[in-house]
């Protein structure tokens, strides 16, 4: 992608799953209590059950091939040409493993990229995740980046604060969800908003570099963008680039690494072995791109830029709204020049400014018009976690049951993001919130799994059906099960769950909790009467399953119960 993955967004940093560009971003568990290790025994059951929409499972120890999830059209990263940096570090690494490489080729630009990708089991190597990627298991930072300024030549600067006055003379570029966008924005540099939602498969020519083409063009004085993109399309271009890390204390700088399912830890190792192993050549590859390398202790590629060091603690976490005269008369500018009131709906609503949205409500936008990234105008607004914003969509009338990409509601994604706010705000205005996505998920289940107990109770006492099965007949106590959540499961329980509800393959949730080695929810569901002489369609009983799951005590105990149970 053209930001990292892991905070949220667009230039090549890491990001947040369907993040904007220009900036790093998190794709991210949201809130919540951690997650549970899956054993490999109850992967295994819920593999034969057919478990879409269950974690992915252990990888097998002696992998057959690297499987890299890839972009197909986000140079200078990657593209089916294996013409990025990314596909030539994968290349190196599969070399060093003694495996071929593969690709699973997936836009990183859109929602639910770790879901569809290493945790569905469609590849196992996401690329340049930031460090702190929740939705895997990170490996060790492989390199650290910033963010930078791109001028054009003949722009005599020279920076040593974001305060210089040079800068509010020019016309500098910004992309519209970015945290460098933010640090210009707070030091009076308006900018020129790049709206650019990218379609890296269909339309790889509007990658995030295009920013840093304008400059090199000269219909832009300067450009914000993340260093590993910027610094391919600079070097290319001739352009000065000034790294903006050290400049203010919004956080500008980012560590890298690559990202695994949780559950395949021996992936993980063996990426960091070949990642030290093959230091020299990754930091050529790395060199030959122009990607600007911050000083970075625990970084397998420590660069010589320097690096910020700690950041003062946030105080602000609030609602910080871009409205602004300038950018009211630049949107009507652009209307005037026949810019669409839909396609700047959707640049008000990332931008974060009411002011705009307002003023395209009473002049013909439409709030549920279908937006670039997918959904409608309250998808957009959540998915930027802007409840405000949800607010005020809602009163003026947009579609609380509109369906995106996936066919989740604004309720299923504002429960998939762990956002108590907004899902309040949809039950209030009449959210479905039993309704079902077109890959059988509900905002129960996707709360379950993940968010937390405080989300899931608000929608099982919102009427959420504590029994309603997915197509593999997958049912909320069952995602409790497999997330080793007891008070979800006790919760499910006392609002009515079929405690022996059996999924397609015959397993029910007592089996699956033996396949974990989950005492306590094997005792919690034999209390509420579960049956542990029922058995799945291969003719295996709950201690059966633990026997095989290398648990003794626990089959003994399941077996000392079907007596009484009979």
């Amino acid at each position: 992608m053209g930001m990292p993955v892991g905070t949220s967004g667009a230039s090549g940093a890491p990001r947040q799953a369907g993040g904007a560009f220009g900036r790093p971003g998190r794709v991210r568990a949201p809130r919540g209590r951690g997650r549970a290790r899956l054993g490999a025994a109850l992967l295994a059951l819920l593999a034969a059950g057919g478990a879409q929409a269950a974690p992915a499972g252990q990888q097998a120890a002696t992998p057959q091939a690297l499987r890299i999830c890839a972009d197909p059209g986000n140079m200078p990263l990657s593209n089916r040409a294996g013409e990025g940096f990314q596909n030539r570090i994968a290349e190196v690494l599969g070399e060093a493993m003694g495996l071929p490489v593969e690709y699973f080729w997936k836009t990183y630009y859109q929602l639910g990229l770790a879901r569809n990708t290493i945790n569905a089991g469609n590849c196992d190597v996401l690329m340049d995740m930031t460090s702190d990627f929740e939705m895997g298991l990170a490996t060790r930072p492989l390199y650290r980046s910033t963010y930078v300024l791109v001028t054009r030549k003949g722009i005599d600067l020279e920076l040593d604060s974001l305060d210089d006055p040079r800068l509010r003379k020019l016309r500098v570029g910004v992309f519209q969800s970015s945290p460098a966008r933010q640090a210009l924005y707070d030091h009076g540099v308006r900018g020129e908003v790049q709206y650019l939602f990218y379609d890296s498969a269909a339309r790889p020519e509007d990658h995030p570099g295009k920013l840093v083409e304008e400059v090199a063009a000269g219909r832009l004085d300067a450009a914000e963008s993340w260093g590993p993109v910027a610094g391919y399309y600079a070097r290319r271009a001739g352009l000065p680039m000034h790294p903006l890390n050290v400049l203010d204390d919004e956080v500008l700088e980012y560590s890298v690494s690559l990202a695994v399912a949780r559950d395949n830890r021996a992936l993980k190792e063996r990426l960091e072995q070949a990642m030290v192993a093959e230091r020299d050549a990754i930091r050529a590859i790395l060199d030959e791109y122009n990607v600007p390398l911050v000083q970075c202790a625990e970084c397998v590629v420590s660069g010589a830029l320097p690096s910020h060091g700690p950041y003062p603690e946030a105080t602000d976490t609030g609602f910080r709204p871009q409205a602004s005269p300038q950018a009211l008369t630049a949107m009507q500018a652009r209307l005037a020049r026949g810019a669409t009131p839909d396609a700047e709906l959707e640049n008000a609503i990332v931008g974060m400014d009411p002011g705009r949205i307002a003023w395209l409500l009473e002049h013909g936008a439409d709030a549920d018009a279908a937006m670039a990234q997918g959904g409608n105008a309250l998808h957009l607004a959540i998915r930027n976690e802007q409840p405000q914003l949800v607010r005020q969509l809602l009163e003026a009338g947009a579609d609380v049951e509109a369906r995106n990409r996936d066919g989740w509601t604004p309720l299923m994604l504002a429960a998939w993001q762990d956002q108590p706010e907004a899902v309040d705000l949809l039950l209030g205005h009449g959210a479905d919130v039993g309704a079902v996505g077109g890959d059988g998920w509900t905002a129960l289940t996707l709360a379950i799994t993940y968010g937390d107990g405080e989300m899931v109770r608000r929608l099982v006492e919102a009427g959420a059906d504590a029994d309603a099965a997915n197509p593999s007949g997958f049912t909320p106590l069952m995602f409790a099960v497999t997330r080793n959540q007891p008070d979800t499961l006790d919760l499910l329980l006392t609002r009515g769950a079929a405690v022996d509800r059996a999924n397609a393959a015959g397993v029910t949730p007592l089996m699956m909790a033996a396949a974990g080695a989950q005492e306590p929810l094997v005792r919690r569901l034999l209390a509420a009467g579960a049956d542990p002489g029922l058995r799945d369609a291969q003719g295996n009983s709950a201690a059966d399953i633990a026997r095989r799951a290398g648990s003794p005590d626990l089959a003994r105990t399941l077996d000392e119960a079907i007596a009484p149970v009979r």
